[in-house]
Formats: structure tokens, C-alpha cells, sequence
């Protein structure tokens, strides 16, 4: 059975006996390398992806087991992994490593697609150079849709390698692509550092930086300014005892409010914003708490350190309970820019699966 989104495939497979999870982010504007494919779907994309990325950002969505591989391949075009898509949204520039059936008998070619026209370029020029056959993939695996999982970064155009098993065969001893022989290094042959190396070239021909744009100009208030106070509406909505909008003008309230928003959002869930929230629903199926708690954590740090650099976490407490699909998460913090601030700011926010705020208490 074929799943269309993490959601349902997280819901029937369990993370670390059906599939597992690799995921490395970057610093600044940074390349990223990505294997949605991995593991036993088509190997060796984990592995090429991981060589490219030399310690760098990568990512693998990776099938434990020959018998279920088929059914993990999610859609380039829907594959929603919150760990990938905050990975690929945080990157200036993404190349997704696949793998494909010979289209022809014994095709050792690579299709190069996607919407990074000066980096597909640059690959093809690479790649031919090296020796390596390139081409223009079918439609079925044409990785121009702006949907397409690797044209979801910060320039909105990625780069999609799609590597016949011709060609990967030609990359390990006796053409063994066996979860064995692949996750040996001893196995790789020379063509699979050539192959790599050429990718790598390509990559270094492109700057990282992307041009953000303009901030909008703040507008001022005209007339008399009766206070300086900063009101702003509680998170989550709600309505005080007046019958209005309830709001606060407490700073340390707002701070709370704010990162109650941001831990209650899934990435993706923001138009405008799509890297914008915490990966909570992957933790929500992990039978491990401690990994469970580990992945909350790293997920909420990483949030908090982008859109909230003002806040300083002292500590983060998540609760999985498995059996009603919800996860507590206590996040404490302080303000950075408050000399003092007190240690004890907490909140707890309850998140369901697919990343629905169900309790609030302070």
C-alpha cells in the first residue's frame, strides 16, 4: 500500500522498525542534500546524498526492510516529513537524490530536473564531463513542479537527480545494491566518488546567498501617543470577561504567547510562512519516549532560534501519550533582551496529531 502523506504512512508504520529518519540541518544560507527515497527504496541515494553533504546538511527518509520498501515511497510532491520540510525551507538550495527503473535495457543514465536552472546547468555540464550520461526525464519524474519537495527552499527552485539502477549498479562491487553492500564504504568503486565528486563541483559554482525581501515599512501612528505599552491579542484566541478579544500587555505574557504559537504550528501550516513551527507530528509516533523527547527538543530549539532569537529556553519537558495521539510539550523560557528576566516562565501546550492545540495551561 502506497501512502500519500507522512501522516498516513507514520500512522500504519512504526519509526525505527518500518523506516528511519536522518536528518543534519546547515548553518546560514546552506546546500542541501536529501535522500526521500532512501534506505531500501532505491539505494544507494542515502549514501550518495550523505557523501555530497560531507557533514553538511542532509536529510534521508530511509525503508529498514526490502518487503515494505515500496510502500514508503511518498510522492516528491507531497512528501511532507516535518524534520525535511524544515530542513529544505531553512536551505538556500536543495539537490534530492532518486532513483528510477532503466528506461531503456541497460541505461546508465541520470534525468536532471527541477526548477534551479543555473545549478541543473551546471550538474549536466559536471556530470558530462566526468564521463556520466545525462538526460531530460519522462514526464512521470520531471521534477519542475513547484510542489516538488526540493523546490521548497528559500529560492523556490531545487535540483532533482534521478539515477537509473543501471548506473547505481555500476557504483558498488559485483553491482550489489543490497542494504548489505551499500552501507559499506569498502563496497563503493571509483565510479561512485567520480559521481559525487562531479556533483560536488557543480555545487560549488553557485552562491548560497539568497536575497530576502525588503521589510515593509513600519507605519506610525499620527496624533498623540497616549502610551508606549505594546498590546497584543493572546494566543490562543480567546475572549475576556468583556465580551472583546482578550489581549495583554505584559511582556512576559506575550513572549509566552508567542512561543505557544509557534510550538502548536506544523511547518507548512503558515502560507506565508512555511518553515514556521515545530516537526511535533513525527515525535507523536515514536514508541521511544526518549527519542521521542529528544526529537521534540532539537525540533523546538531550532524553531525558537529562528523566530524567536530573543528567547532564551532553560528547559523543555515533552510527554508522548501514545494511546490519545497527543503530546505535552513544557517549554520554559526567559527573554534575553531583559537583564534578570525570571527563569520561570513556563508553558504547556498539548499538540494532537497533525498538530491541533488541545489544552493551555499556564
Amino acid at each position: 500500500m502506497a501512502y500519500p502523506y507522512y501522516r498516513a504512512l507514520a500512522a500504519a508504520k512504526t519509526l525505527g522498525i518500518d523506516y528511519d529518519i536522518k536528518n543534519t540541518y546547515g548553518v546560514g544560507d546552506y546546500l542541501g542534500h536529501i535522500a526521500i527515497h532512501g534506505g531500501a527504496i532505491e539505494p544507494p541515494t542515502s549514501q550518495l546524498a550523505q557523501y555530497c553533504a560531507d557533514g553538511g546538511a542532509y536529510y534521508s527518509f530511509e525503508a529498514l526492510s526490502d518487503l515494505t520498501a515500496p510502500d514508503l515511497a511518498l510522492p516528491p510532491t507531497t512528501f511532507d516529513e516535518p524534520f525535511c520540510l524544515v530542513n529544505v525551507g531553512n536551505s538556500a538550495r536543495t539537490i534530492s537524490w532518486r532513483g528510477v527503473e532503466d528506461q531503456r535495457e541497460a541505461e546508465e543514465v541520470t534525468y536532471v530536473s527541477g526548477l534551479d536552472d543555473v545549478l541543473v546547468s551546471l550538474v549536466i555540464q559536471e556530470l558530462n564531463a566526468s564521463g556520466f550520461v545525462t538526460d531530460t526525464p519522462p514526464l512521470r519524474f520531471e521534477g519542475s513542479d513547484p510542489q516538488n519537495i526540493t523546490n521548497k527552499n528559500k529560492l523556490r527552485a531545487g535540483v532533482q537527480l534521478d539515477l537509473t539502477r543501471s548506473l547505481r549498479k555500476t557504483f558498488y562491487s559485483a553491482g550489489d545494491l543490497s542494504a548489505t553492500s551499500v552501507t559499506n564504504p569498502e563496497n563503493r568503486l571509483p565510479a561512485f566518488f567520480t559521481y559525487g565528486d562531479a556533483i560536488n563541483r557543480a555545487a560549488a559554482l553557485v552562491p548560497l546567498t539568497v536575497e530576502q525581501p525588503e521589510t515593509p515599512p513600519v507605519i506610525q501612528a499620527t496624533g498623540p501617543v497616549d502610551t508606549a505599552v505594546s498590546v497584543a491579542m493572546r494566543t490562543p484566541f480567546a475572549i475576556d470577561h468583556t465580551g472583546g478579544v482578550a489581549s495583554t500587555t505584559e511582556p512576559r505574557e506575550q513572549l509566552l504567547d508567542r512561543i505557544h504559537a509557534l510550538v502548536g504550528t506544523l511547518p507548512g501550516e503558515r502560507v506565508m510562512r512555511a518553515t514556521y513551527g515545530v516537526p511535533t507530528s513525527a515525535a507523536l509516533f515514536e514508541e521511544n519516549a526518549d527519542v521521542a523527547n529528544d526529537q521534540l527538543q532539537r525540533g523546538v530549539l531550532d524553531a525558537v532560534a529562528q523566530w524567536e532569537p530573543s528567547a532564551v529556553v532553560s528547559a523543555i519537558v515533552a510527554t508522548v501519550n501514545s494511546e490519545v495521539g497527543m503530546v505535552d510539550i513544557n517549554v520554559q523560557v526567559s527573554r534575553s533582551d531583559v537583564p534578570g528576566a525570571e527563569q520561570d516562565n513556563t508553558r504547556t501546550i498539548g499538540v494532537l496529531v497533525g498538530g491541533t492545540v488541545v489544552s493551555t495551561p499556564g
